[in-house]
């Protein structure tokens, strides 16, 4: 029903099962005898629009929480809860047959149990079932294509009214309106059957024959193109665009004054406003969690493609500090030299990805950087299995995923979904990027996703591997020269909410960390009154929160002062590879020892120390790396969220649907929807791995890393047994997990992932901050269930493809 009759709405409900009855006539005239012709024609259409017969099959069992039985009417089977099959009763009996009153009735009530039981659910139309549900449909979800946002152009209001539509022809049918702007229409045909005539690109002309009289418009024709048909039979909408350059302004002005006047009463259609939020939380949450680097490359010299700029964020920074000499100076291009460039690009797209091992060596002080392709190994088989012995043995050993995807400068930003004109700061954030910027992506085309898969268990499986001590010298050959440095590449951080209160200064000086059972030592890599951020030697084996003691052997010999010997701190971040906190002094009543030393120490020095700044070099290259990863970017996400105490996938981001495992997400699931059970086949054990890795996440933030392994059997209709998964910690050994993979690829195909957990970034509502006040000007009630939407995100779980270097781990053939 129609916002413009929702004021009747009581009215037409009533009068609807007296469609048929003789008395009806004499009924409507006496009570519509007070409204206008227009109104009274509009209340009979609906009247007659609910009283229609109807065959749709209700089905409620994935809108209502409680269970749902079969109730057969007239040869129609539908799935009913208690409350709607009483309700079913009751309507068919008032109208006397099944009508589209009767479906809308039960529908609207299913919405109301529905929106009580789950916020989420009233906002999300991604489908959520009840966890009895033994087909294992919770764990479909829709896909997210991020930043996929519609622009207005203008402000569009609900409003119905009726119009004339005349086909080139001549030939004519009567609409109502559903929405409508300055230059845009939307359209509901009053006999369904007519969309069949109608096709897409045509000039239509339209009449409003519903506009007031004095008006003077009521007779004139204003062109039209038919630009989409959405829907089908009765929710069938025509959308329809008009070039307003070749009208008079007679017919703009009235439009522009019907629309300011009545856009409060009517309401302004926010269907695009309010998407265009849910896609920026999902946004939000993979741009601030995303394992992967994403580095850019330029390659404007295309046999000399260059590692240009990387998006880093707190998941993925660990990639690129794994790089930093002893100098701080960045050195992740020996990774992305130019010749590993040209050979992605040459093998794509039948290869999008490429391995990289890689190990450091520390002497006098410097580090040195060895790494090696499996290409580049097989080029060496002398040394491959020297090198990946010796590297695995390493503290410092890694192994990188590099997969490939082309970007388009162009999409490096996004406006709002708002059009100009409501404010200054909304037509702000849809002005271009700037020609500076512009300049420095204009030779941007591709984007390297860098994964770090390393993993206790595949270094465990190369440890095997037997070394030949006298032929670890041979293995420079894989090293990077230090006087040949790559070219630096700028690092841009994803933004968020700045949540500091203090300024933070650069301080290196070598620290002592104390716990209740051991002493690590490190190096400090900046300081602020009443933080630390520090390095260690040695991985931290304790709990976010815990109390820690800290001493400055360096800075002590220098101050007589202050006493810096046990200073109290608490830990409050933990790197993921346990090597680098972020600390907080604890004090009481008044300053600690700590914040006093650092105190005079940042006042006495402010010349000499330098602060650490978020200002970007090239202002707003970081939200353009930004938006460029988020439209572009192949790596797997799903958004899970907590329901009844289970956790269930929300939305999923997976955009290489070319990719040889996209057939799990799709098996036998004709609809867009993507299967994620095989993920959650441990969901009965008390155990469950990603139920287990969310809930330990509200405790610890450190993210969780495993690694799972599927076997496929495309031939077999039924998913639990076309797929079988098993975490890494079920298949505990070097000889199951070969057994597992001999037994995969016997029956079909065989699957190995690593799999990120990690949990949801802190909202930042100042990202959406202007559709957010836009939204609660008009529908305040949407905008408090978004902001509350946004904590419904329990965590990310990314997936990246490491079958082709578990295969080479394992020495199995593909």
């Amino acid at each position: 029903m129609s916002n413009e009759l929702s004021e009747y709405r009581a009215l037409i409900n009533k009068l609807a099962p007296m469609l048929e009855q003789a008395a009806f006539k004499r009924l409507f005239e006496d009570v519509t005898k007070d409204l206008s012709n227009e109104k009274r024609f509009l209340i009979k259409m609906e009247i007659q629009r609910l009283a229609k017969p109807c065959l749709r099959v209700l089905d409620l069992r994935s809108k209502v929480p409680q269970p749902c039985e079969f109730v057969t009417y007239k040869g129609i089977t539908h799935y009913l809860d208690a409350k709607s099959s009483k309700l079913f009763e009751e309507q068919t009996r008032a109208y006397g047959k099944y009508t589209f009153g009767v479906y809308e009735a039960v529908l609207a009530l299913a919405e109301q149990q529905s929106h009580h039981t789950s916020v989420f659910n009233h906002l999300v139309s991604n489908e959520q079932v009840s966890p009895t549900d033994r087909n294992g449909t919770q764990y479909l979800a829709e896909t997210e294509p991020l930043l996929d946002i519609a622009h207005r152009y203008e402000e569009r209001m609900n409003f119905v009214v009726l119009v004339e539509v005349f086909l080139p022809d001549n030939q004519s049918f009567f609409a109502t309106t559903v929405d409508i702007s300055l230059h845009g229409l939307k359209l509901k045909l009053k006999e369904a059957s007519q969309i069949h005539a109608l096709q897409e690109n045509t000039t239509l002309s339209v009449i409003f024959r519903g506009f007031s009289a004095d008006s003077d418009l009521r007779k004139t024709a204003v062109e039209y193109q038919l630009v989409q048909i959405t829907g089908q039979e009765e929710q069938a909408r025509l959308h329809l665009e008009r070039d307003h350059n070749r009208y008079p302004s007679l017919f703009d002005d009235y439009l522009r004054k019907l629309i300011k006047t009545n856009k409060r009463r009517y309401k302004v259609n926010l269907d695009n406003v309010v998407a265009a939020i849910e896609n920026k939380i999902y946004e939000q949450a993979f741009s601030s969690t995303a394992p992967g680097l994403p580095v850019f490359i330029d390659t404007q010299d295309k046999d000399e493609p260059v590692a240009k700029f990387a998006c880093v964020n707190g998941s993925n920074k660990e990639i690129l500090d794994y790089w930093l000499d002893e100098d701080d100076e960045q050195n992740i291009g020996f990774l992305l030299n130019s010749s590993r460039l040209n050979t992605l690009f040459g093998s794509y797209p039948s290869a999008s990805s490429l391995w990289v091992y890689a190990f450091t060596h520390i002497k006098d002080g410097k580090i040195y950087f060895y790494s090696a392709t499996t290409n580049e190994l097989d080029a060496n088989p002398e040394l491959k299995s020297v090198f990946l012995s010796y590297a695995s043995r390493r503290v410092s050993w890694r192994v990188y995923r590099l997969s490939y995807d082309v970007v388009d400068p162009k999409m490096a930003h996004v406006p709002t979904s708002l059009p100009n004109g409501i404010n200054k700061k909304i037509d702000r954030l849809n002005k271009k990027i700037s020609p500076r910027l512009e300049s420095k992506l204009q030779h941007i085309t591709t984007m390297i996703t860098v994964s770090d898969v390393s993993h206790l268990v595949g270094q465990q499986c190369y440890q095997k591997i037997e070394l030949e001590r006298d032929k670890v010298k041979e293995l420079a050959v894989f090293g990077h020269p230090r006087n040949k440095p790559p070219e630096p590449v700028l690092s841009f951080r994803y933004k968020q909410q700045e949540l500091r209160k203090e300024t933070r200064y650069k301080l290196r000086s070598s620290v002592e960390l104390s716990t209740y059972s051991d002493t690590i030592s490190g190096i400090s890599e900046d300081c602020s009154v009443s933080g630390l951020k520090i390095e260690l030697d040695l991985p931290y084996e304790q709990r976010i929160n815990s109390r820690v003691s800290v001493s400055f052997p360096k800075l002590q010999k220098k101050t007589t002062q202050f006493v810096l010997e046990d200073l109290k701190y608490r830990v409050r971040h933990i790197s993921y590879d346990k090597l680098v906190l972020h600390l907080e002094a604890i004090s009481e009543h008044e300053l600690s020892v700590a914040e006093q030393f650092f105190t005079a120490l940042i006042e006495n020095n402010k010349d000499k120390l330098k602060t650490i700044s978020n200002e970007e070099t090239v202002p707003g290259m970081g939200h353009a790396l930004r938006c460029l990863h988020a439209k572009h970017s192949s790596e797997f996400c799903a958004f899970i969220g907590k329901q009844k105490g289970s956790y269930y996938p929300l939305r999923v981001i997976f955009e290489n649907r070319n990719a040889a495992w996209a057939a799990l997400l799709k098996h036998q699931r004709p609809s867009p929807k993507l299967n994620l059970s095989w993920l959650f086949q441990d969901k009965h054990k008390s155990n469950a791995f990603v139920r287990d890795a969310l809930r330990t996440l509200r405790v610890d933030s450190r993210p969780t890393q495993a690694e799972l392994y599927v076997a496929y059997d495309p031939r077999n209709h039924d998913i639990e047994n076309a797929i079988t998964a098993h975490w890494e910690n079920e298949l505990a050994t070097h000889r199951s997990k070969l057994q597992f993979i001999k037994a995969a690829r016997e029956r079909g195909e065989f699957f190995a992932f690593s799999v990120f957990i990690n949990k949801s970034a802190r909202p930042d509502v100042s990202l959406l901050e202007q559709e957010l006040s836009y939204l609660t000007r008009y529908a305040v009630h949407k905008a408090k269930l978004l902001e509350e939407y946004m904590w419904d995100i329990s965590g990310q779980v990314f997936l990246s493809d490491i079958t082709d270097e578990f295969l080479f781990r394992y020495q199995v053939h593909k």
